[in-house]
């Protein structure tokens, strides 16, 4: 009915393909890893930033206080 041959998969001339639905899901993986850690760069510097405001705020307070009463 089917005669099959053996292929040896040890033979240099065989090269494995890579199908587009597997290129496509590791692309839209690494474009959703670059997503996701840019929005934490994004975040973390807007709390850093915040921070930063709030100090600067703070010391301008304990400034005026210093000023007014020494």
């Amino acid at each position: 009915m089917n005669d099959l041959q053996r292929v040896d998969l040890n033979d240099p001339a065989i090269k494995p393909t890579r199908s587009r639905a597997r290129t496509a899901s590791k692309v839209t993986a690494c474009l959703l890893i670059a997503l996701i850690v840019s929005a934490m760069v994004a975040w973390l510097s807007f709390i850093g930033w915040g921070i930063i405001e709030i100090l600067q705020w703070s010391s301008a307070c304990i400034k005026n206080v210093w000023t007014m009463f020494f």
